[in-house]
């Protein structure tokens, strides 16, 4: 469970990285990448919440279930969210 954390995470950041990239590069209207990159820290921020506390336990290595489903949630939450979308 420790490694899962860990590569979520990373994976997390690897998202955030290619998507602040793209968005910064992006051929679009200075407001336009300025509202994007708004949502995109929102994102980060968000993401934030669940996925630090998640590595501080599995650093420690105290409750690796729970860090497991702290680092899932932002995930989840992001598929449930564009499901709802879509009905």
């Amino acid at each position: 469970m420790k490694r899962a954390v860990y590569v979520l995470s990373l994976a997390y950041s690897i998202f955030f990285a290619w998507a602040w990239i793209d968005t910064a590069t992006g051929s679009m209207d200075a407001a336009g990448r300025g509202m994007a990159l708004g949502f995109l820290i929102v994102g980060i921020g968000f993401t934030a919440l669940f996925v630090i506390p998640a590595l501080i336990l599995t650093i420690r290595d105290k409750a690796p279930k729970w860090a497991l489903g702290l680092v899932l949630a932002p995930g989840a939450l992001l598929i449930f969210m564009s499901l709802g979308a879509l009905v």
